[in-house]
C-alpha cells in the first residue's frame, strides 16, 4: 500500500513543509472501535447515517485517523480536537487545540491527510477507474486543453490515469481555497508538478501551488497550498498507534 516519498517540490530552500499521511484500510474490529471512540457526537451521527457498512467503516477510519494525526502534531488528546465549519463548509480547527491547517480526502479504500502550520492546504486522492469513460468526463468538466490531453491517451487505463491526476489537482486546489469545485474546474492544472495556478478574481489573486504526491497503485493524489511560494512534502504512512490488534 505504501509508495516512495516524492521529491521535495519547490526546491531545497522551500521553508514550508506539508505533512502528508497515507491512511490505509483498517478492518480490525478492535481498531475500528478505538477509532470510533475518539469521534465527537456529530461525527458519530454522520457515521451512523451511512446505509452501507463499508462506507460507515471507511468514514470511521478516515476521521479517527485524522484526529490522531492532528493530535500528534499539536500534542493534544485525540478526543479533544474540535472542528468548526469555515467558508463553504470546510472544517477548521476550533477550541483550545489550534495552530494547524488540516485537510482530509478519501477514495476507495484509502484516505490521505495533509497538515501545515500556516498556509491553507488542500489534499485529494482519486481512485483510477478505467471502466469509466474518462474522455467523456474530461470533455464535460475540464478545460478544452485538458480534455484533449485526456482524450489523446492511447488506452482506457491511461485516459483514466490522466483524468484522475488532473481531478486530484483540481480538488486539492479548491479545498485549499475553501471554495466550490466549479471554480477550480475553470483553472488549468496541466503540466509538470509543482505548478502555480491562479485566477484574476480577488478571492484567488494570491495564487496556489500544487504538486502531485505519492499514492498506492491505482490511485493518484495531489496537495495544494495557498500562495505560489514553494513547499516541501514530508510523506508518511499512518499506522494504528495502539497495541497491535489480535
Amino acid at each position: 500500500m505504501s509508495g516512495p516519498p516524492p521529491p521535495p517540490p519547490g526546491g531545497a530552500g522551500s521553508g514550508d513543509v506539508v505533512q502528508v499521511w497515507l491512511v490505509p484500510d483498517q478492518r480490525s474490529e478492535r481498531v475500528l472501535a478505538a477509532l470510533l471512540a475518539v469521534l465527537d457526537a456529530g461525527e458519530r451521527l454522520r457515521a451512523e447515517s451511512y446505509r452501507s457498512d463499508e462506507d460507515r467503516r471507511r468514514f470511521i477510519v478516515a476521521h479517527g485517523a485524522v484526529r490522531h494525526i492532528v493530535a500528534g502534531q499539536l500534542g493534544a488528546p485525540p478526543r479533544q480536537i474540535r472542528w468548526t465549519s469555515g467558508p463553504h463548509g470546510k472544517p477548521e480547527l476550533a477550541g483550545r487545540w489550534r495552530g494547524a491547517q488540516v485537510n482530509l480526502s478519501h477514495s476507495g479504500g484509502i484516505a490521505m491527510v495533509a497538515v501545515t502550520r500556516s498556509r491553507r492546504v488542500g489534499v485529494d486522492v482519486q481512485q483510477v477507474r478505467p471502466q469509466v469513460d474518462a474522455a467523456a468526463m474530461a470533455h464535460r468538466y475540464f478545460l478544452p486543453a485538458e480534455a484533449r490531453l485526456v482524450g489523446a491517451a492511447p488506452d482506457a487505463e491511461d485516459r483514466a490515469e490522466r483524468f484522475a491526476r488532473l481531478w486530484a489537482r483540481k480538488e486539492a486546489l479548491v479545498k485549499a481555497h475553501g471554495g466550490r469545485l466549479a471554480q477550480g474546474l475553470r483553472i488549468q492544472v496541466t503540466g509538470a508538478a509543482p505548478t502555480a495556478a491562479h485566477r484574476t478574481e480577488d478571492a484567488w489573486s494570491k495564487g496556489y501551488r500544487i504538486t502531485d504526491v505519492a499514492a498506492p497503485p491505482g490511485y493518484r493524489a495531489a496537495v495544494a497550498l495557498v500562495d505560489r511560494a514553494g513547499f516541501r512534502v514530508a510523506w508518511h504512512r499512518w499506522t494504528w498507534p495502539g497495541p497491535p490488534p489480535p
